[in-house]
């Protein structure tokens, strides 16, 4: 009995990572009086690993079931792609157009975001778990069945993490977040910079292929338990 109770104390040994998220609206011209000025997200699967490509990904979830049914649970996906390898066991990151996807999901709520600038930060690589935090600005939009995707607003991601290595769970994460206009362009594709310093126009987000009318947003046949 006491060698299953240490064991389950042992961080990073039979668990499935965790991590924290504070998300907060930027811009816009009015500030509701009773709307949460942060909202707080608390992944409870973290996963890490390395790509084809030698990037570092790290893959993020939360499941929130209700007896309710399936319209009243809620789900939230984070997928980060980290260009390079910590060449000791940290390294600083800047964040582009294609480091972050997230997204979520709550009945006929459906929220998308990918990531414009920022910073990121992964410890203790070459251990069994790592931890990182992250700073990243973010475009989000929301998807209606009259309007589409759009109501584009900025919002700002502020998280830290402790993730287990599991290609194949966080794979199927990213995956998810990858769907639908939000795949990551190539690497070394970000725009180019224009007279005066500044980056040519260009959307984070792929706009969503147009149709005679717009479409319910179909259901992630996809998700797991």
């Amino acid at each position: 009995m006491l060698g299953a109770a240490v064991l389950t104390l042992l961080p990073g040994l039979g668990c499935t990572g965790h991590a924290s998220i504070s998300k907060i609206q930027m811009g816009g011209r009015k500030i509701s009086a009773t709307a949460p000025l942060v909202q707080e997200i608390k992944p409870n699967e973290c996963y890490y690993w390395v790509n084809d490509r030698n990037e570092l990904c790290i893959a993020m979830r939360r499941h929130k079931r209700s007896l309710l049914g399936k319209r009243h649970s809620s789900e939230h996906l984070l997928s980060l792609v980290l260009e390079g390898l910590p060449a000791d066991t940290s390294r600083d990151y800047p964040v582009s157009r294609r480091t972050l996807r997230m997204r979520y999901s709550a009945g006929y709520t459906h929220l998308r975001a990918a990531s414009l600038s920022g910073i990121a930060t992964v410890w203790d690589y070459g251990s069994r778990v790592i931890r990182g935090r992250f700073r990243i600005t973010a475009k989000q939009q929301a998807y209606s069945v009259l309007t589409d995707w759009g109501s584009n607003k900025a919002v700002l991601l502020v998280g830290e993490f402790s993730a287990v290595p599991d290609r194949e769970a966080g794979e199927r994460i990213l995956t998810r977040t990858e769907r639908r206009g939000m795949g990551r362009p190539a690497p070394g594709s970000e725009p180019t910079l224009v007279p005066g310093g500044h980056r040519a126009s260009e959307p984070a987000i792929a706009p969503a292929p147009r149709t005679a009318a717009p479409r319910p947003e179909p259901a992630d046949t996809s998700a797991s338990n």
